[in-house]
C-alpha cells in the first residue's frame, strides 16, 4: 500500500468463484451488495475522497471553473414545432428538474440561454410537480411526445424508487385523458396523423431489449374512457418504438438498429408482418410515401441511402432503390424536412448535414458553426435534426463551444441561433495527429489547446476516447472538463479509437468481442505518439472516461501503469466476469460488444482485460478517481467499489485512489449542484495530479 495515503480499511472476505471456466478468488465480492456494511464503507470512502478533492489550492479554482463551464445540454434542447405550437423543454436555473413550456407564438423566440422567455409561453409539464415532491431525492427523468397538431401531450415521468408513470394530457385544459397503462415500463409513443390515436410500446426496464407489450390507444370517443387495446404480436416481437407515416397508412415497429415489423393500417385487421426482422444490418430512416428511406450499412460499411418498398418484401435488395451510393463520409441517418431529406453524416470526425431530394439529388449543405456535433435534442430516433415546419431545429456544440439551439429554414437557406452558447473559447486551436496502433492501423486524434500553448514543451495533457458500441465519438461539449482544462492552459486530446462508429461499421467491428484489445492498443498508441512528439510526458499525462469510455480509461492504467499519471473514470463497468449478475448491463453493453461471461470463449477474452481481475500487487499505479452513481442500473456502483478496494491495497505508488459515489443514475444527477460538484472534483483531481500551473 502506498505510504502517502491511509485509505479507509477494507476487510478481505475471500470467495471462491468460477465463471465461464475461469476460476478465481474474489476478496471483495461482498462489496457488490448494498448491505449496511457496504454502505458504511462507501460513506467512509466518500469522506476520504471529499477531504482530498476539496482542498486548496486547486479546489476553489476548480469549483469556480466548473460554475463557468458547466453547461447542461438540456438547457439548449431545441424547441419542437407540433401543429402551430412550439414545445420547449429546459431546466430553470433555480429549479433543478426539467420543465416543458408551450407557446402559440408564430415563431420561436430567440433568447440568450434557453428558448422559453416568451409572453405567450405557458408551463404544461413540471417534473417536480408530477413527482409530487418538494425537492428531488434521486434521479428523475421525463420523456414527452406531443400529438401532430399539438393539442395533446403524451409523456412519462420516472422518479427514484418508482415505476414509470405514463399519461396523456390535454394541452389547453390540463385534463388527464390517459392515466397509466396495463403494463409499466419505459414507453415510446407513435402518434397517428389524426392526433387522437397512437401506438405505445412498453419496454421492460430491466431488459431494454424486451418488449412487454404494444398498445393502440384511441381517444376519439368524446366523453368516454379511452380505448386501450393490446396488439396481438409474435412472442419474439422486439419493438422499441412504433413510427407512423404522415398519411397514416403505414406503421413500423422498430427493434434495435432497424424496423423489424410493418403493418398496413389501411387494411382493417392486417397483422404485423416481418420487415427487416432477420437483417443484421443497420437501417436508420423514415417513412416517405410507400417507402422506408434509410441509411444502411448493408453492403456499405460507410453507409448508403436506400428506399425499401413497404407493400412488398424488404429482404430482397433487388427491390431496393439506391438514392445515395457509398462515399468517403460516414452516413448516419436521415430526416424528412419539408419536401426534402436532411442527411446526417460524419466527415473528418465531425457532423455534417446535407440536403438531398427524395430521389437522392444533392441540394446543398446546412452550415454549422465549426467542426463539432449536431443532435436533435428530442432523444427520439429521428436523425440529427427535428422537423419544424419548412425547416428543422437541432442542437450543436464542439469541445470548446457549449451547446446551443439552432433553426434552419429551407426557404431562406439560413441558420438562426435560437440560443447562445454559454461557453466559447475564442482562441482555442485544434490540431490533428495520427498514431500507429500495434497492428499498424492509423488512429486519428485531435489536439485542442489555447493558441499560446507551446506544444514543443511537455504539457499537462488529458486523453479521452470512447471506442465502443458503434457510437461515434464526435467532438462535442458533453462535460465541462475539456473546455475548462483548455481554458486554464491544459491540453486536451480527442482520440478516435476502433470500436466506435466514427468511421463506419468496419471501424466498429474491428474492435469488439475477441478483438476488443485493439481499442486499448489504439489508446496506448495515441498516448505514446503524444509523448514521442514532445507534447507531454508520462508524469503529465491523464486519461478521462465516462460510461464505456471509463472502462477504456481504467483498462489503460491497469495495462500500462507506466504510461499514464492520472485517471478519472465516471460510471464505469470494471468487473467483466461478475457483471452477468445485472441484466441491464448485459443487455445494454456486454451482449453488444463484449460477450457473455458464461461462455468459456468469451470469458477467457474478457478476463484478459477485465480491470478488476488484472490488478497486480505492488505496482506503481497512477492516481485514480472512480466516480459512481448509486442508482445507475447500466453501470452499477459496485464496480467502482470493488475496483477502489483492489487498487488501494495493490498500489505501491504514492498516488491517491479515490471513490466517489453519488445519488445519481447513469445520465441523471440528483440536482444541478451535484452535477457541478462532479465536474469540479474531476477538474481539481486532474489539476493536482498532472501539475497544471494555474497560478
Amino acid at each position: 500500500m502506498a505510504d502517502r495515503f491511509r485509505f479507509p480499511p477494507t476487510p478481505l472476505r475471500p470467495e471462491p468463484d468460477e465463471i465461464g471456466g475461469i476460476g478465481f478468488t474474489d476478496p471483495y465480492q461482498w462489496l457488490e451488495e448494498d448491505s449496511s456494511a457496504t454502505l458504511a464503507w462507501e460513506a467512509a470512502q466518500n469522506r476520504f475522497a471529499r477531504d482530498l478533492l476539496h482542498t486548496d489550492p486547486p479546489w476553489r479554482l476548480a469549483l469556480d471553473a466548473a460554475r463557468r463551464f458547466n453547461a447542461s445540454a438540456l438547457s439548449h434542447r431545441p424547441p419542437e414545432l407540433h401543429g402551430r405550437r412550439w414545445f420547449m423543454e429546459h431546466v430553470p436555473e433555480d429549479h433543478g428538474l426539467p420543465v416543458l413550456d408551450v407557446s402559440d407564438a408564430p415563431d420561436v423566440p430567440v433568447t440568450p440561454h434557453a428558448p422559453v422567455a416568451s409572453a405567450s409561453a405557458r408551463r404544461v409539464l413540471d417534473l417536480a410537480v408530477e413527482l409530487a415532491e418538494p425537492a428531488p431525492y434521486g434521479p428523475a427523468t421525463m420523456q414527452w411526445q406531443p400529438s401532430p397538431d399539438g393539442q395533446l401531450l403524451a409523456y412519462q415521468v420516472c422518479g427514484p424508487g418508482r415505476e414509470p408513470l405514463f399519461r396523456v394530457r390535454d394541452v389547453d385544459s390540463g385534463k388527464i385523458l390517459v392515466d397509466g397503462l396495463p403494463e409499466t415500463g419505459a414507453c415510446r409513443v407513435g402518434w397517428l396523423p389524426d392526433g387522437r390515436r397512437f401506438f405505445v410500446v412498453v419496454i421492460d426496464r430491466e431488459r431494454l431489449d424486451r418488449c412487454r407489450g404494444v398498445f393502440q390507444v384511441d381517444l376519439t370517443a368524446s366523453g368516454s374512457a379511452p380505448a386501450v387495446c393490446r396488439e396481438d404480436l409474435p412472442s419474439e416481437f422486439p419493438a422499441r418504438g412504433v413510427s407512423v407515416s404522415p398519411e397514416g397508412r403505414w406503421a413500423l415497429a422498430h427493434g434495435p438498429g432497424r424496423p423489424s415489423y410493418v403493418r398496413d393500417l389501411a387494411a382493417p385487421g392486417a397483422p404485423w408482418r416481418p420487415f427487416l426482422r432477420d437483417s443484421r444490418s443497420v437501417f436508420r430512416g423514415a417513412l416517405v410515401g410507400d417507402e422506408f428511406i434509410a441509411v444502411t450499412d448493408d453492403g456499405a460499411p460507410r453507409g448508403r441511402v436506400v428506399a425499401l418498398p413497404l407493400p412488398g418484401p424488404a429482404t430482397d435488395p433487388a427491390g431496393w432503390r439506391e438514392l445515395v451510393p457509398p462515399g468517403d463520409s460516414i452516413l448516419f441517418s436521415l430526416t424528412p424536412v419539408g419536401p426534402e431529406l436532411v442527411l446526417a453524416e460524419h466527415a473528418n470526425g465531425a457532423s455534417r448535414l446535407r440536403r438531398i431530394s427524395v430521389q437522392g439529388a444533392p441540394l446543398g449543405e446546412i452550415p454549422l458553426p465549426e467542426p463539432g456535433m449536431a443532435w436533435p435534442g428530442s432523444g427520439r430516433d429521428t436523425g440529427l435534426v427535428t422537423p419544424a415546419g419548412n425547416g428543422c431545429t437541432f442542437a450543436f456544440s464542439s469541445l470548446t463551444r457549449s451547446p446551443a439551439a439552432y433553426r434552419y429554414d429551407l426557404a431562406t437557406d439560413a441558420v438562426v441561433a435560437l440560443t447562445k452558447p454559454r461557453v466559447v473559447i475564442p482562441d482555442a486551436v485544434t490540431r490533428r495527429g495520427t498514431a500507429r496502433s500495434a497492428d499498424g492501423t492509423a488512429i486519428p486524434y485531435q489536439i485542442v489547446s489555447r493558441a499560446g500553448v507551446d506544444l514543443s514543451v511537455p504539457q499537462p495533457l488529458i486523453i479521452s476516447g470512447y471506442g465502443a458500441l458503434n457510437i461515434a465519438w464526435l467532438p462535442a461539449y458533453l462535460f465541462a472538463l475539456p473546455a475548462a482544462w483548455v481554458e486554464l492552459g491544459g491540453v486536451y486530446v480527442h482520440a478516435h479509437l476502433r470500436g466506435g462508429g466514427e468511421f463506419g461499421t468496419d471501424w466498429w467491428r474491428a474492435a469488439r468481442r475477441d478483438t476488443k484489445q485493439r481499442t486499448f492498443d489504439d489508446l496506448h498508441a495515441v498516448a505514446t505518439d503524444l509523448i514521442r512528439h514532445g507534447h507531454t510526458t508520462h508524469s503529465r499525462l491523464g486519461v478521462f472516461g465516462y460510461s464505456i469510455s471509463a472502462l477504456t480509461a481504467v483498462v489503460a492504467v491497469t495495462q500500462r501503469p507506466d504510461l499514464y499519471r492520472a485517471c478519472v473514470a465516471a460510471l464505469p463497468v470494471l468487473d467483466l466476469l461478475r457483471c452477468k449478475r445485472d441484466p441491464v448491463t448485459m443487455a445494454d453493453i456486454m451482449s453488444v460488444d463484449f460477450g457473455d461471461p458464461d461462455d468459456p470463449g468469451d470469458a477467457a477474452v474478457l478476463h484478459r482485460y477485465s480491470p478488476y481481475h488484472q490488478v497486480r500487487d505492488d505496482v506503481d499505479y497512477p492516481a485514480v478517481l472512480l466516480d459512481c452513481g448509486s442508482a445507475d442500473r447500466s453501470c452499477p456502483a459496485w464496480h467502482g467499489r470493488k475496483m477502489a478496494a483492489r487498487l488501494q491495497r495493490a498500489t505501491s505508488a504514492p498516488h491517491p485512489v479515490l471513490l466517489r459515489t453519488r445519488q445519481a443514475g447513469h445520465t441523471v444527477e440528483t440536482s444541478p449542484q451535484d452535477a457541478l460538484l462532479r465536474e469540479a472534483e474531476h477538474l481539481a483531481f486532474m489539476i493536482r495530479e498532472l501539475g497544471l500551473n494555474v497560478a
